[in-house]
């Protein structure tokens, strides 16, 4: 069985709507609860619409404008949770204090960071830095939004033109196993960063 009818048989259950509802939640559970390696879903729920016979043009820019959307909607809720939260003095403060303080040594300390996040992650939970940070909520969902929006159309249009240079299947095996090394080289450079910082950081 090759890529394609593992495919099929695997999600054909959802249909076209279930995968677009799926990316949507995808993306807000790995904003609010739990890194969901948002990449790969993308990759193969693209190649799924595409086998359904959607346009590459239209599967991209469904599945590209829900998972922004997920994301946004995943950081603006956590975002509120812990306003709540923090409105009424119940987050506590050596947790507050701790994430203000991490966020002194990375590049920049505001909003900013959260485009350099989508590279180097360094910065978990966004959604809990913003409201505690005091930083601006809609700024800082605009630097998301930004930064989503870029790292996953070159995602697409990579998927795209790996289309074009091979067949089918082997453009499918090739896409997952270079996301698969994007996300493992994005992950590590996050740590890397991440103990440099901690490195940097006074006893």
């Amino acid at each position: 069985m090759g890529l394609g009818d593992w495919l099929q048989s695997t999600l054909g259950f959802l249909g076209p709507g279930g995968l677009l509802v799926a990316i949507f939640l995808i993306f807000f559970v790995d904003a609010v609860v739990f890194p969901a390696l948002p990449e790969l879903f993308v990759v193969v729920f693209y190649f799924q619409l595409v086998d359904w016979g959607w346009l590459p043009l239209a599967a991209g820019g469904s599945l590209l404008a829900l998972a922004i959307l997920g994301d946004l909607m995943g950081n603006a809720s956590l975002y509120a949770i812990v306003r709540w939260f923090d409105r009424r003095g119940r987050i506590p403060r050596r947790l507050a204090s701790a994430m203000q303080r991490w966020t002194k040594f990375l590049v920049t300390s505001d909003e900013r960071i959260l485009l350099v996040n989508r590279v180097a992650p360094a910065v978990p939970f966004t959604g809990a830095f913003i409201a505690v940070c005091g930083w601006d909520l809609r700024k800082s969902l605009a630097f998301i939004a930004i930064g989503g929006a870029a790292k996953y159309a070159l995602l697409l249009v990579l998927i795209a033109g790996l289309g074009v240079a091979f067949s089918p299947e082997t453009a499918r095996i090739v896409t997952l196993v270079a996301v698969v090394v994007l996300v493992g080289a994005s992950v590590a450079a996050g740590q890397i960063r991440k103990r440099r910082l901690q490195g940097r950081r006074p006893d």
